[in-house]
């Protein structure tokens, strides 16, 4: 197995991934905010897309814990390993601000990209 460590931000805007790979998938926790928790879990299929062109495409599935919106950054981030590795990705997320507004949401989306980056180049060597 693979492991690798990911981090981008700092302060309340912190994004921290853990990733791990083995011989047919991707594991990932995703915390980060002023408190790490479980918020929701992603499981992501790729599968050849619905258009039958040829390119691929994934199936996700998302439980979510009553009131939690985490599914927001960990979505993407499984549909984008998935997608990258043609492996089956699960992303277990939890990341929270008190009272967030609209420019933290923003914020962290953008620090998923840098997070996504790091797993791909380290873990998939893409």
């Amino acid at each position: 197995m693979n492991i690798i460590q990911a981090k981008a931000g700092k302060g309340k805007l912190l994004l921290e991934a853990v990733a791990t790979q083995c011989d047919e998938g991707i594991n990932v926790y995703l915390g980060g905010g002023e408190k790490s928790h479980i918020g929701c879990v992603v499981l992501c299929q790729p599968r050849p897309s619905l258009k039958q062109d040829g390119s691929m495409s994934a199936t996700a599935s998302v439980l979510n814990v009553l009131g939690h919106k985490d599914d927001g950054l960990a979505q993407p981030l499984a549909r984008e390993l998935c997608l990258a590795s043609g492996q089956t990705v699960v992303v277990t997320a939890g990341v929270h601000i008190d009272n967030a507004a609209a420019e933290d949401i923003e914020g962290f989306l953008t620090l998923l990209a840098e997070i996504a980056g790091q797993i791909k180049e380290n873990l998939l060597k893409v």
